[in-house]
Protein backbone atom coordinates (compact mmCIF):
# COMPACT_ATOMS: atom_id res chain seq x y z
CA UNK A 1 0.00 0.00 0.00
CA UNK A 2 1.46 3.31 -1.43
CA UNK A 3 1.81 5.84 1.33
CA UNK A 4 1.96 9.97 1.15
CA UNK A 5 5.58 11.39 1.09
CA UNK A 6 5.10 13.08 4.82
CA UNK A 7 3.66 10.08 6.14
CA UNK A 8 7.21 8.48 5.31
CA UNK A 9 9.23 11.27 6.86
CA UNK A 10 7.50 11.28 9.97
CA UNK A 11 7.69 7.36 10.62
CA UNK A 12 11.15 7.17 10.14
CA UNK A 13 11.39 3.35 9.49
CA UNK A 14 9.58 1.85 6.25
CA UNK A 15 8.09 -1.74 6.91
CA UNK A 16 7.92 -3.08 3.06
CA UNK A 17 5.22 -5.91 2.45
CA UNK A 18 6.02 -9.13 1.93
CA UNK A 19 5.53 -10.58 -1.86
CA UNK A 20 2.78 -12.68 -0.68
CA UNK A 21 1.09 -10.49 0.96
CA UNK A 22 1.25 -7.66 -1.98
CA UNK A 23 -0.43 -10.64 -4.20
CA UNK A 24 -2.94 -11.63 -1.59
CA UNK A 25 -3.86 -7.47 -1.37
CA UNK A 26 -4.03 -7.01 -5.38
CA UNK A 27 -6.19 -10.20 -5.66
CA UNK A 28 -8.59 -8.94 -2.85
CA UNK A 29 -8.65 -5.74 -4.37
CA UNK A 30 -9.61 -7.41 -8.03
CA UNK A 31 -11.94 -9.20 -6.73
CA UNK A 32 -13.76 -6.66 -5.24
CA UNK A 33 -13.55 -4.35 -8.14
CA UNK A 34 -14.87 -6.81 -10.41
CA UNK A 35 -18.08 -6.86 -8.18
CA UNK A 36 -18.60 -3.42 -8.15
CA UNK A 37 -21.10 -1.47 -11.19
CA UNK A 38 -19.37 2.02 -11.33
CA UNK A 39 -21.57 4.34 -12.23
CA UNK A 40 -21.46 8.05 -13.58
CA UNK A 41 -23.50 10.31 -12.09
CA UNK A 42 -26.51 11.20 -14.68
CA UNK A 43 -26.51 14.88 -15.29
CA UNK A 44 -30.06 15.37 -17.51
CA UNK A 45 -32.12 13.23 -19.38
CA UNK A 46 -33.67 14.71 -22.63
CA UNK A 47 -37.05 12.93 -24.14
CA UNK A 48 -37.31 13.08 -27.64
CA UNK A 49 -40.53 11.55 -28.30
CA UNK A 50 -43.97 12.18 -25.98
CA UNK A 51 -43.83 10.26 -23.30
CA UNK A 52 -46.83 7.58 -23.99
CA UNK A 53 -44.71 7.08 -26.88
CA UNK A 54 -41.32 6.37 -25.23
CA UNK A 55 -43.23 3.82 -21.97
CA UNK A 56 -44.52 1.89 -24.75
CA UNK A 57 -40.94 1.28 -26.71
CA UNK A 58 -42.57 1.06 -30.21
CA UNK A 59 -41.89 5.11 -31.41
CA UNK A 60 -38.52 5.06 -32.84
CA UNK A 61 -37.41 3.03 -35.55
CA UNK A 62 -33.64 4.07 -35.44
CA UNK A 63 -31.76 6.53 -33.55
CA UNK A 64 -28.34 7.84 -33.54
CA UNK A 65 -25.45 10.43 -32.37
CA UNK A 66 -22.94 12.54 -33.47
CA UNK A 67 -19.27 11.52 -32.77
CA UNK A 68 -19.11 14.48 -30.43
CA UNK A 69 -22.32 13.59 -28.77
CA UNK A 70 -23.98 16.96 -29.52
CA UNK A 71 -26.62 15.84 -31.84
CA UNK A 72 -28.96 13.46 -31.99
CA UNK A 73 -30.99 11.82 -34.53
CA UNK A 74 -34.27 9.48 -35.01
CA UNK A 75 -36.64 8.15 -37.17
CA UNK A 76 -40.52 7.23 -35.60
CA UNK A 77 -42.03 3.86 -36.76
CA UNK A 78 -44.86 6.52 -38.34
CA UNK A 79 -42.16 7.57 -40.52
CA UNK A 80 -40.66 11.25 -39.29
CA UNK A 81 -37.62 12.09 -38.89
CA UNK A 82 -35.93 14.74 -36.52
CA UNK A 83 -32.48 16.02 -34.79
CA UNK A 84 -31.93 17.51 -31.87
CA UNK A 85 -29.63 19.79 -30.39
CA UNK A 86 -28.42 17.99 -27.25
CA UNK A 87 -26.43 20.36 -25.13
CA UNK A 88 -29.50 22.98 -26.01
CA UNK A 89 -32.24 20.76 -25.33
CA UNK A 90 -34.45 21.23 -28.69
CA UNK A 91 -35.15 20.29 -31.78
CA UNK A 92 -33.24 21.85 -34.89
CA UNK A 93 -34.52 19.92 -37.55
CA UNK A 94 -37.78 17.71 -38.51
CA UNK A 95 -38.99 15.62 -41.22
CA UNK A 96 -42.46 14.70 -41.76
CA UNK A 97 -43.88 10.96 -42.41
CA UNK A 98 -43.83 11.12 -46.28
CA UNK A 99 -40.26 12.34 -46.65
CA UNK A 100 -38.87 8.78 -46.94
CA UNK A 101 -41.73 6.32 -48.29
CA UNK A 102 -41.81 4.35 -44.61
CA UNK A 103 -39.43 5.22 -42.61
CA UNK A 104 -35.54 5.43 -41.98
CA UNK A 105 -33.79 2.13 -40.91
CA UNK A 106 -30.12 3.32 -40.61
CA UNK A 107 -29.09 6.68 -39.30
CA UNK A 108 -25.35 8.08 -39.15
CA UNK A 109 -23.76 11.57 -38.54
CA UNK A 110 -20.65 12.57 -40.48
CA UNK A 111 -18.94 15.61 -41.38
CA UNK A 112 -17.93 16.36 -38.08
CA UNK A 113 -22.21 16.50 -37.30
CA UNK A 114 -23.20 18.92 -40.17
CA UNK A 115 -24.36 15.41 -42.23
CA UNK A 116 -27.02 13.03 -41.38
CA UNK A 117 -27.48 9.75 -43.40
CA UNK A 118 -30.86 8.50 -43.70
CA UNK A 119 -31.65 5.01 -45.72
CA UNK A 120 -33.78 2.17 -45.75
CA UNK A 121 -36.36 0.38 -47.75
CA UNK A 122 -38.67 2.60 -49.28
CA UNK A 123 -42.23 1.24 -48.26
CA UNK A 124 -44.37 3.38 -50.91
CA UNK A 125 -43.25 1.78 -53.98
CA UNK A 126 -46.26 -0.25 -54.90
CA UNK A 127 -45.51 -4.19 -55.17
CA UNK A 128 -46.01 -4.66 -58.62
CA UNK A 129 -42.94 -2.47 -59.55
CA UNK A 130 -41.00 -4.29 -56.74
CA UNK A 131 -40.83 -7.60 -59.18
CA UNK A 132 -36.46 -7.55 -58.98
CA UNK A 133 -36.84 -6.89 -54.82
CA UNK A 134 -36.67 -3.94 -52.38
CA UNK A 135 -36.21 -0.47 -53.31
CA UNK A 136 -33.60 1.01 -51.13
CA UNK A 137 -32.55 4.39 -50.74
CA UNK A 138 -29.36 6.27 -49.42
CA UNK A 139 -29.46 9.92 -48.53
CA UNK A 140 -27.35 12.56 -47.30
CA UNK A 141 -29.18 15.26 -45.29
CA UNK A 142 -27.13 19.14 -44.91
CA UNK A 143 -28.77 19.68 -41.24
CA UNK A 144 -27.87 23.18 -41.35
CA UNK A 145 -30.78 23.85 -44.17
CA UNK A 146 -32.82 20.68 -44.51
CA UNK A 147 -32.27 20.28 -48.22
CA UNK A 148 -30.71 16.78 -49.37
CA UNK A 149 -26.89 16.75 -50.23
CA UNK A 150 -26.98 13.49 -52.62
CA UNK A 151 -29.09 10.53 -53.20
CA UNK A 152 -28.20 6.77 -53.81
CA UNK A 153 -31.22 4.21 -55.43
CA UNK A 154 -31.12 0.42 -55.75
CA UNK A 155 -33.63 -2.34 -56.19
CA UNK A 156 -32.12 -5.69 -55.26
CA UNK A 157 -31.47 -7.33 -52.06
CA UNK A 158 -32.41 -5.69 -49.15
CA UNK A 159 -29.81 -3.06 -47.24
CA UNK A 160 -28.61 -4.08 -43.95
CA UNK A 161 -25.87 -1.80 -43.51
CA UNK A 162 -24.38 1.62 -44.64
CA UNK A 163 -21.79 3.61 -43.84
CA UNK A 164 -20.50 7.43 -45.16
CA UNK A 165 -17.05 8.47 -45.75
CA UNK A 166 -16.12 11.86 -43.56
CA UNK A 167 -17.32 14.40 -46.16
CA UNK A 168 -20.08 12.16 -47.14
CA UNK A 169 -18.70 12.04 -51.01
CA UNK A 170 -18.45 7.88 -50.59
CA UNK A 171 -21.12 5.22 -49.37
CA UNK A 172 -20.62 1.92 -48.48
CA UNK A 173 -23.53 -0.04 -48.83
CA UNK A 174 -24.13 -3.93 -47.47
CA UNK A 175 -26.57 -6.13 -48.26
CA UNK A 176 -28.55 -9.49 -47.22
CA UNK A 177 -27.08 -11.54 -49.97
CA UNK A 178 -23.18 -10.52 -49.18
CA UNK A 179 -22.75 -7.91 -52.19
CA UNK A 180 -21.24 -4.40 -51.23
CA UNK A 181 -21.47 -1.59 -53.23
CA UNK A 182 -19.06 1.61 -53.23
CA UNK A 183 -21.13 4.80 -54.25
CA UNK A 184 -18.09 7.67 -55.36
CA UNK A 185 -20.36 10.93 -55.80
CA UNK A 186 -16.68 12.62 -56.61
CA UNK A 187 -16.28 10.44 -59.64
CA UNK A 188 -19.94 9.84 -60.66
CA UNK A 189 -19.45 5.70 -60.32
CA UNK A 190 -20.33 2.72 -58.29
CA UNK A 191 -18.40 -0.35 -57.79
CA UNK A 192 -20.20 -3.75 -56.64
CA UNK A 193 -17.95 -6.19 -54.51
CA UNK A 194 -18.78 -9.45 -53.45
CA UNK A 195 -15.90 -10.37 -50.79
CA UNK A 196 -18.62 -11.83 -48.29
CA UNK A 197 -20.80 -15.38 -48.55
CA UNK A 198 -23.59 -14.12 -46.40
CA UNK A 199 -25.62 -10.91 -45.00
CA UNK A 200 -23.80 -7.66 -44.48
CA UNK A 201 -23.92 -6.91 -40.60
CA UNK A 202 -21.85 -3.77 -39.88
CA UNK A 203 -20.02 -1.43 -42.10
CA UNK A 204 -17.19 1.09 -41.06
CA UNK A 205 -15.53 3.27 -43.82
CA UNK A 206 -12.38 4.96 -43.10
CA UNK A 207 -12.57 8.87 -43.00
CA UNK A 208 -10.62 9.49 -45.78
CA UNK A 209 -12.90 6.79 -47.84
CA UNK A 210 -9.76 4.59 -48.92
CA UNK A 211 -10.54 1.42 -46.65
CA UNK A 212 -13.54 -0.16 -44.80
CA UNK A 213 -14.07 -2.68 -42.40
CA UNK A 214 -17.11 -4.73 -42.30
CA UNK A 215 -18.76 -8.00 -40.76
CA UNK A 216 -21.16 -10.66 -41.84
CA UNK A 217 -22.67 -13.66 -41.48
CA UNK A 218 -20.39 -15.77 -42.96
CA UNK A 219 -18.12 -15.14 -39.64
CA UNK A 220 -15.46 -13.42 -41.31
CA UNK A 221 -14.54 -9.36 -40.92
CA UNK A 222 -12.66 -7.98 -43.91
CA UNK A 223 -10.62 -4.79 -44.11
CA UNK A 224 -10.25 -3.88 -47.96
CA UNK A 225 -9.27 -1.79 -50.37
CA UNK A 226 -12.39 0.79 -51.74
CA UNK A 227 -10.04 1.38 -54.77
CA UNK A 228 -10.36 -2.30 -55.95
CA UNK A 229 -12.14 -4.34 -53.53
CA UNK A 230 -9.01 -6.22 -52.37
CA UNK A 231 -9.30 -7.52 -49.11
CA UNK A 232 -6.05 -6.91 -46.84
CA UNK A 233 -6.91 -8.73 -43.77
CA UNK A 234 -9.66 -11.35 -42.75
CA UNK A 235 -10.51 -11.89 -39.20
CA UNK A 236 -12.40 -15.02 -38.37
CA UNK A 237 -14.71 -15.21 -35.64
CA UNK A 238 -16.61 -18.96 -34.86
CA UNK A 239 -19.93 -17.47 -35.34
CA UNK A 240 -21.26 -14.72 -36.87
CA UNK A 241 -19.94 -10.84 -37.23
CA UNK A 242 -22.10 -8.70 -35.54
CA UNK A 243 -20.36 -5.60 -35.25
CA UNK A 244 -16.95 -3.56 -36.26
CA UNK A 245 -15.32 -0.48 -35.37
CA UNK A 246 -12.29 0.99 -35.88
CA UNK A 247 -10.15 4.23 -34.96
CA UNK A 248 -9.68 7.68 -36.24
CA UNK A 249 -6.31 6.50 -38.40
CA UNK A 250 -7.79 2.95 -38.85
CA UNK A 251 -4.95 1.34 -37.40
CA UNK A 252 -7.13 -0.49 -34.68
CA UNK A 253 -10.04 -2.63 -35.60
CA UNK A 254 -12.72 -3.98 -33.61
CA UNK A 255 -14.91 -7.50 -34.19
CA UNK A 256 -17.52 -8.59 -32.35
CA UNK A 257 -19.54 -12.06 -33.13
CA UNK A 258 -23.12 -13.35 -32.10
CA UNK A 259 -21.79 -14.93 -28.58
CA UNK A 260 -18.93 -14.47 -26.44
CA UNK A 261 -15.82 -13.06 -28.77
CA UNK A 262 -14.95 -9.43 -29.03
CA UNK A 263 -11.56 -8.61 -30.44
CA UNK A 264 -9.38 -5.78 -31.06
CA UNK A 265 -6.60 -5.94 -34.36
CA UNK A 266 -4.25 -4.26 -35.49
CA UNK A 267 -5.57 -3.73 -39.18
CA UNK A 268 -1.79 -2.86 -40.67
CA UNK A 269 -0.07 -6.35 -39.68
CA UNK A 270 -3.11 -8.83 -38.73
CA UNK A 271 -2.47 -9.34 -35.02
CA UNK A 272 -4.44 -9.70 -31.99
CA UNK A 273 -4.04 -7.31 -30.24
CA UNK A 274 -6.61 -7.96 -27.25
CA UNK A 275 -9.63 -9.70 -26.64
CA UNK A 276 -12.11 -7.99 -24.15
CA UNK A 277 -12.16 -9.13 -20.60
CA UNK A 278 -15.54 -10.24 -19.53
CA UNK A 279 -17.17 -13.23 -18.21
CA UNK A 280 -20.25 -13.19 -19.74
CA UNK A 281 -22.00 -16.08 -21.82
CA UNK A 282 -23.37 -13.70 -24.55
CA UNK A 283 -22.25 -9.75 -24.73
CA UNK A 284 -25.00 -8.08 -26.85
CA UNK A 285 -23.92 -5.20 -28.38
CA UNK A 286 -25.90 -2.33 -30.12
CA UNK A 287 -23.13 -0.28 -31.17
CA UNK A 288 -19.63 0.38 -30.51
CA UNK A 289 -17.26 3.17 -30.92
CA UNK A 290 -13.52 4.49 -30.54
CA UNK A 291 -13.28 7.24 -27.89
CA UNK A 292 -11.43 10.41 -29.20
CA UNK A 293 -8.24 9.36 -28.52
CA UNK A 294 -8.25 6.02 -29.64
CA UNK A 295 -7.57 4.61 -25.20
CA UNK A 296 -10.97 3.33 -25.30
CA UNK A 297 -13.79 1.45 -26.62
CA UNK A 298 -18.03 2.73 -25.99
CA UNK A 299 -20.22 0.11 -26.16
CA UNK A 300 -23.99 0.70 -25.92
CA UNK A 301 -26.10 -2.69 -25.45
CA UNK A 302 -29.52 -3.75 -25.84
CA UNK A 303 -29.21 -5.21 -22.58
CA UNK A 304 -29.74 -1.44 -21.39
CA UNK A 305 -26.49 -1.39 -20.27
CA UNK A 306 -23.18 1.29 -21.20
CA UNK A 307 -19.48 0.00 -20.75
CA UNK A 308 -15.62 1.14 -21.44
CA UNK A 309 -13.05 -0.67 -22.29
CA UNK A 310 -9.16 -0.41 -22.77
CA UNK A 311 -8.02 -0.93 -25.92
CA UNK A 312 -4.57 -1.38 -24.23
CA UNK A 313 -5.60 -4.32 -22.43
CA UNK A 314 -9.77 -5.26 -23.09
CA UNK A 315 -9.72 -4.72 -19.83
CA UNK A 316 -13.18 -3.14 -18.43
CA UNK A 317 -13.13 0.45 -16.85
CA UNK A 318 -16.59 0.96 -15.66
CA UNK A 319 -20.32 -0.58 -16.53
CA UNK A 320 -23.63 0.61 -15.92
CA UNK A 321 -27.16 0.11 -16.15
CA UNK A 322 -29.98 2.71 -18.23
CA UNK A 323 -33.60 2.18 -17.92
CA UNK A 324 -34.02 1.43 -21.24
CA UNK A 325 -32.00 -0.23 -24.15
CA UNK A 326 -29.36 1.65 -25.60
CA UNK A 327 -28.84 2.51 -28.54
CA UNK A 328 -25.50 4.54 -29.35
CA UNK A 329 -23.15 6.37 -27.30
CA UNK A 330 -20.97 8.82 -27.62
CA UNK A 331 -18.13 10.87 -26.04
CA UNK A 332 -19.00 14.52 -25.80
CA UNK A 333 -16.05 17.63 -25.97
CA UNK A 334 -15.85 17.79 -21.97
CA UNK A 335 -15.25 14.53 -21.60
CA UNK A 336 -18.99 13.03 -20.41
CA UNK A 337 -20.89 10.67 -22.03
CA UNK A 338 -24.54 10.51 -23.95
CA UNK A 339 -26.41 7.81 -24.57
CA UNK A 340 -29.77 6.91 -26.86
CA UNK A 341 -31.74 4.15 -26.42
CA UNK A 342 -34.33 2.71 -28.12
CA UNK A 343 -37.27 4.85 -26.72
CA UNK A 344 -36.03 7.81 -28.14
CA UNK A 345 -34.86 9.19 -24.26
CA UNK A 346 -30.90 10.87 -24.43
CA UNK A 347 -28.73 10.65 -21.07
CA UNK A 348 -25.73 12.67 -20.75
CA UNK A 349 -23.76 11.35 -17.98
CA UNK A 350 -20.99 12.78 -16.25
CA UNK A 351 -17.69 10.55 -15.63
CA UNK A 352 -14.25 10.63 -14.55
CA UNK A 353 -12.09 7.51 -16.69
Amino acid sequence: MRQSSDSILAQEKIIIPSTRLLRTTFLLATLLLAGCEVKPELEYTLVLTTPPEAEAGEAVRAAALSSDGLYAAFTLVDGSASVWNVSQRKEIRNWPTEQFGGGAEFLEFTGGGKLLLMAGVDHSVEESELSDGDMNYIMIWNIANGTTDRVWTMQGARLTAVSPSEDGSKIVAGFSNGLMIVFDDKTASRSDYALHTGNITDIQISRDGRYALSGSVDGNAHYWSLANGEILRTFTHRNRVTNVAANSDFSLGFTSDSLDSQRLWNLQTGDLVTSLQHQQRWMYISNVHFSQAGDHLLVASPSSAVSIWKTLDGSNVARWNSDLPVVDVAQSKPGNLVSVGSTGIVEVWKTKW
